[in-house]
């Protein structure tokens, strides 16, 4: 009879266990990176954010980071609404679809090589040559290529 509880009880965790969305959303509403953990608010003008249809967010401590995220998609939080990034220099939110990144450049986030994202084409080329850019991107253009060889030059904090 103990035997058949335990496996009652077995089964029952088992299910609730994999009912859950997944360990990745422990930072569901936290301001913490969802890819490498970084406390996001120790740089908050780097910060990115993706919410949710059911109003959650998740942030990033850096486009490069939330795009690891997106480019697997067994990471992506279910119920995607918006992904969000700041302008460099206005550091405000918009759609990160929309926006022009500057990758290569010697402005480097908190982790690193990063892509920086800007709102307009304009800012994007005048950070471009200020700041030594290698190239300026799209939102379709950016691969997991593009996001190793950028993490391959890893800052540490």
């Amino acid at each position: 009879m103990k035997r058949f509880f335990l496996i009652i009880f077995l089964l029952f965790g088992i299910q609730m266990l994999s009912a859950q969305e997944s360990p990745k959303l422990k930072f569901e509403d936290k301001h913490v990176c969802l890819n490498c953990g970084m406390k996001t608010d120790q740089a908050p003008n780097w910060e990115q954010k993706i919410t949710t249809t059911d109003g959650h967010n998740f942030y990033f401590d850096g486009a490069r980071c939330m795009f690891r995220i997106l480019l697997d998609s067994t990471k992506t939080p279910a119920n995607l609404d918006q992904i969000l990034v700041k302008d460099y220099y206005t550091l405000e939110y918009f759609d990160a679809r929309e926006a022009y990144y500057v990758t290569g450049s010697d402005v480097l986030g908190p982790m690193g090589n990063e892509l920086i994202p800007f709102k307009t084409e304009a800012a994007a080329k005048e950070f471009f040559k200020d700041h030594k850019g290698m190239q300026i991107i799209r939102f379709k253009d950016v691969d997991i290529a593009l996001i190793k060889k950028l993490a391959g030059k890893m800052h540490m904090h």
